[in-house]
């Protein structure tokens, strides 16, 4: 019997990797589905990296390699949640993937350790940019250039306040003291802080950032741009490294 769900689970995942390799914005979920059910069948989370179960089938989800890109680790939820829109992510109670993926981080993926958690980023992308609708965190380092542009505004930023960058991009900024994310919820510190943004968040992207101030103090940036307001390029794979060439 055993050897029959192990044969029938290979060959689920095998379907699902030969469909996740077309162009298709389904192909994350299928992937996930194959995760799920290898997990139950055999206890391996194979093609994942991990896969969490909760109580709340919410707070489940998987950590994995992007089915279209393998240097790319991300987490998604278990539960058939399409995107940032979904109503369900501000609702009180609601689980906070972006905490879920910081820990994740570290621990899952060894090209990490050799960063500082200061040099951590993780990015969602809004609707209108993303190429799977399954919601997704990508995790890694930051990118230079964002490294460069927090720098560049770092006496703007106030803490526990999103303030208008002012560029061209139309970033918002903040900054939070925090020694993780338990306490904070990016998607919805962007949706009550950011102007315009819970009613449109289908055109929200949103990045996190870890850092230390000069003073010692360890804490956040979360920066977040509405899309529809302002073309220039601002995606969450912008934002961070996979690699975390540091």
């Amino acid at each position: 019997m055993k050897h029959r769900l192990a044969f029938l689970s290979i060959s689920l995942i095998a379907a699902v990797l030969i469909m996740s390799s077309f162009v298709s914005r389904s192909a994350l979920g299928l992937v996930v589905r194959a995760c799920e059910v290898n997990s139950t069948l055999t206890g391996s989370p194979y093609p994942c990296l991990k896969i969490v179960r909760s109580q709340d089938p919410l707070s489940s989800y998987v950590v994995l390699r992007e089915p279209a890109d393998k240097e790319r680790t991300i987490l998604a939820p278990l539960a058939d949640v399409p995107g940032i829109e979904d109503p369900r992510l501000l609702a009180t109670g609601a689980p906070n993937y972006f905490d879920e993926a910081w820990r994740e981080l570290s621990a899952t993926d060894p090209r990490a350790m050799k960063a500082s958690q200061q040099n951590f980023a993780l990015a969602i992308n809004a609707a209108s940019w993303r190429t799977q609708d399954r919601l997704h965190i990508h995790m890694g380092c930051e990118t230079p250039r964002f490294r460069a542009l927090l720098k560049a505004h770092v006496t703007e930023i106030e803490s526990g306040r999103f303030t208008d960058l002012k560029t061209r991009a139309g970033w918002w900024a903040t900054f939070h003291a925090a020694d993780d994310l338990s306490n904070l919820n990016p998607l919805k510190l962007v949706a009550d802080g950011v102007d315009g943004a819970r009613s449109n968040m289908e055109n929200v992207v949103v990045g996190v950032f870890g850092s230390i101030l000069p003073d010692g103090q360890r804490g956040f940036y979360i920066l977040a741009r509405i899309n529809e307001a302002h073309k220039s390029r601002g995606s969450a794979e912008d934002m961070i490294d996979p690699k975390c060439q540091l």
